[in-house]
């Protein structure tokens, strides 16, 4: 009887152990905002004059046709919703025209508010950060599928890759004189869209950090411009200390910073660990003096051209991943990179995105299908 009392009790011992952890389960819901680096339709698909993302060659690589993203097919929405272990959020603007028991069934997992274009002004004429978040805030308390505690088990990523910068070139003809100083307010609100998210539920956030503005083929013909280093270490230096700030103030807050700049430096300094070739060349190129990929001439005819070795480019357009950069990109912000018995992390706030997201309690989707480097 003393052996079988003290096996039982073992057991009783082992079991209230594992009850006290719990058990790890997916995040409850993914919530999107920001720009064309997160948008997976957002822009509507029936007007012609802002569409091109619904037409051809965008989707070549997926799913085969044009799905409303910016890319060749998936980007980091996508691999977000791969490793979180949910369905890519459906796009706020095809829940449209939709009876309120459907929508209520659609985006139980989540909604991406993300447009093409979109800042935190609104730089390009698109919906800006803090009106999607107004969009969250109208849709998900009335959804009634969505208490606090949902919310707080719920992961939010928040692109602003630098439109408002980009509109700002654009406007002065590429000249960077006052740049430096739009950098504090651009960070400012993005700052506050968090601060406003959180006030509604929300506590696990990702941040995206802008990429090095010079290194792509819209402003870095064939490499890196240098000119453009000073303002992205600011909003970089300003971005981790309005972060640490949330981190002070906020309860129960996590929040982590993906860095677009360090990820994507640390693929343009070996491109061929990668399997990527001519960098400043996008797949998806201008023909015809037009500079947008997906647009058509008069009578129908392509003003862009599409490159046969997608799989080896690391831009489809001139601002724009294509999916095997997006898949390089979410590799580096998984696992990180070993150098010279070093780890190098691509994640302010964890050392990676896997166990940010164990930490948080929730299961992480290791997903094979992400390229390693060779």
């Amino acid at each position: 009887m003393d052996a079988m009392f003290s096996r039982l009790l073992f057991l009783i011992i082992i079991l209230s152990l594992f009850a006290g952890r719990g058990i790890a389960g997916k995040a409850r819901a993914f919530f999107v905002f920001g720009d064309s680096y997160a948008d997976t339709g957002n822009r509507n698909p029936y007007n012609q004059t802002v569409n091109r993302t619904w037409r051809k060659p965008y989707g070549l690589t997926w799913p085969g046709y044009p799905a409303g993203r910016f890319s060749s097919g998936k980007i980091q929405t996508d691999f977000w919703g791969d490793i979180l272990g949910l369905p890519v959020p459906i796009a706020y603007e095809l829940l449209r025209s939709h009876d309120c028991k459907s929508t209520a069934k659609k985006i139980r997992q989540g909604v991406n508010f993300a447009v093409g274009g979109s800042g935190i002004f609104q730089a390009y004429g698109f919906i800006t950060v803090a009106q999607q978040v107004k969009q969250f805030k109208k849709l998900i308390p009335g959804s009634h599928g969505f208490d606090s505690r949902k919310l707080s088990r719920s992961v939010v990523l928040i692109s602003v890759a630098g439109n408002d910068y980009g509109a700002f070139l654009s406007s002065r003809n590429g000249s960077i004189e006052g740049l430096i100083d739009l950098v504090k307010p651009v960070v400012s609100g993005t700052i506050d869209a968090v601060k406003e998210l959180y006030e509604s539920g929300l506590r696990n956030f990702v941040v995206s950090n802008i990429g090095p503005f010079g290194c792509g083929p819209q402003i870095g013909k064939t490499s890196c411009d240098s000119n453009y280093n000073d303002f992205v270490a600011l909003h970089t230096r300003l971005l981790r200390e309005g972060v640490g700030s949330l981190k002070s103030d906020l309860k129960q807050l996590s929040i982590i910073i993906s860095d677009l700049v360090s990820a994507i430096n640390y693929i343009f300094s070996s491109p061929a660990q990668f399997g990527f070739v001519d960098l400043f060349v996008p797949c998806c190129a201008e023909k015809g003096g037009v500079e947008l990929c997906g647009e058509v001439d008069e009578i129908g005819g392509a003003l862009f051209a599409v490159c046969s070795n997608i799989e080896e480019k690391f831009f489809w357009d001139s601002v724009h991943p294509t999916q095997r950069g997006w898949d390089a990109i979410m590799w580096l912000y998984s696992h990180g990179a070993n150098e010279e018995n070093k780890t190098i992390s691509f994640i302010d706030g964890a050392p990676n995105v896997i166990e940010w997201i164990n930490s948080l309690g929730f299961v992480a989707y290791d997903m094979s299908t992400m390229l390693s480097p060779e």
